[in-house]
């Protein structure tokens, strides 16, 4: 993202949630120290729409997100394509390896939730292995990021989004805490086997840690 688009991101988008956070949100934010300079993909479980925004509090530059439904909004896809967003819905899917490692080589930052729908609080969905077929062509650190906010404070919405038959909810945390635990990056060796075994494992090891730092929000982090 070139300095121009990277101010204009912050001033329209960024610094709105900032003042938004001040004024009614409770975000704690563990283990940004964690998170490495250069690129990097954030893989993070899915549990709210609002994720891509509340996420900001840990980042540490702009990213391109990889997103699906909100694509079916035109005002909203042409705000997420002049911001360099990644277009996962179905007729570019076989796009979003290859413009996530360009970005990537780039020395840019992804953000992917490999789940693909929101999940309940402290559960974990199915992870897609896009994740890791964007790992084994950039081989860059992969930063595992948990995120979790009590029941109470979610609000499901009766505006939803239909892609191909199926039906995906809008559930917002606009209001109370919303927990964001940043694990310690990982550059997984590539195991020997097919690409679909490489890309199982690979899978598998960043739904592992993801899963240990929602408990770890759940066992130390003493407020929930």
């Amino acid at each position: 993202m070139n300095l121009l688009k990277r101010s204009i991101y912050n001033f329209f988008f960024v610094f709105p949630i900032w003042v938004y956070r001040k004024l009614f949100l409770t975000v704690h934010v563990w283990g940004r120290e964690n998170i490495p300079k250069g690129p990097k993909i954030y893989v993070v479980n899915h549990i709210t729409s609002t994720d891509p925004y509340w996420l900001h509090f840990a980042f540490t530059e702009p990213v391109h997100s990889v997103i699906g439904p909100g694509y079916k909004l035109p005002i909203v896809a042409w705000l997420l394509d002049a911001f360099e967003q990644i277009n996962a819905m179905p007729a570019h899917r076989k796009t979003v390896v290859d413009k996530a490692v360009a970005y990537l080589k780039r020395g840019d930052a992804v953000y992917i939730a490999p789940e693909g729908d929101i999940q309940e609080p402290f559960e974990l969905g199915r992870f897609h292995d896009g994740i890791a077929r964007i790992y084994r062509k950039a081989h860059v650190p992969i930063v595992p990021i948990a995120l979790v906010a009590p029941k109470r404070a979610m609000r499901e919405h009766a505006v939803s989004i239909e892609v191909e038959g199926r039906i995906y909810r809008t559930v917002t945390v606009l209001r109370g805490p919303f927990l964001i635990n940043v694990g310690t990056p990982i550059t997984p060796d590539i195991p020997d086997g097919t690409d679909q075994e490489k890309d199982e494992h690979l899978t598998d090891l960043v739904k592992e840690r993801i899963e240990f730092l929602m408990n770890d929000i759940r066992s130390s982090k003493f407020w929930l």
